[in-house]
């Protein structure tokens, strides 16, 4: 009896003594607000890494070579291993172009609807750019879900797709996603990686 009249009273004091946990809003969180500061004035990288794709009947990767220059004006080049051909993106003010490995050229207004058409599955070409400096997209509505230990955005969704930042390097002053894993929760097959081997910002 008395065992059960001391927990109790243990009990109800840790309760007591209990502090609610305040939930912090992303513009609460001083590095996640300065990255935001930092990154916007990022408006030219050149950098190469690689790129996987798996969906459900397919796969395959390639070396990414990523140059922007403005916020609509980029090239884009894949290359396959073992020789398998090269094929590029480019996007200028007037349009997107995609040139397959074999040469044939199509355009169309949008990157991400274009790379759609030409490869078969989808490739978030417009989130990308603004998910590798470690941002949402300010173009589209998104969430932020999780971070990691050291304050900086891991995890994220928006426009269908499921977005999680693994790692993260440090670029100059900057710090940058380096490893960059991306899904669809309506599409379980799609599956796309990316690590980032080097940035170049002086350009």
């Amino acid at each position: 009896m008395m065992y059960k009249i001391l927990l109790a009273v243990a009990v109800t004091l840790l309760t007591a003594c209990a502090v609610p946990q305040k939930k912090i809003s992303p513009d609460e969180r001083p590095l996640w607000v300065q990255h935001q500061q930092q990154v916007k004035h990022i408006q030219q990288w050149d950098l190469r890494g690689r790129v996987s794709v798996r969906t459900e009947n397919d796969g395959g990767q390639a070396d990414i070579f990523w140059q922007q220059q403005n916020k609509r004006h980029y090239d884009i080049k894949l290359v396959a291993p073992f020789g398998a051909g090269t094929s590029y993106l480019q996007s200028r003010p007037q349009g997107v172009r995609f040139t397959t490995t074999s040469g044939e050229q199509v355009v169309d207004k949008n990157a991400d609807a274009l790379f759609r058409q030409v490869q078969g599955w989808n490739f978030p070409v417009s989130g990308l750019r603004y998910w590798m400096l470690g941002v949402p997209s300010p173009n589209s509505d998104f969430q932020l879900l999780e971070w990691s230990d050291d304050g900086q955005l891991s995890l994220l969704e928006q426009d269908g797709w499921h977005v999680e930042l693994r790692s993260y390097q440090q670029v100059g002053q900057y710090h940058l996603p380096k490893k960059i894993f991306i899904t669809r929760p309506d599409d379980e097959e799609l599956d796309v990686r990316m690590i980032i081997r080097q940035w170049n910002l002086e350009i």
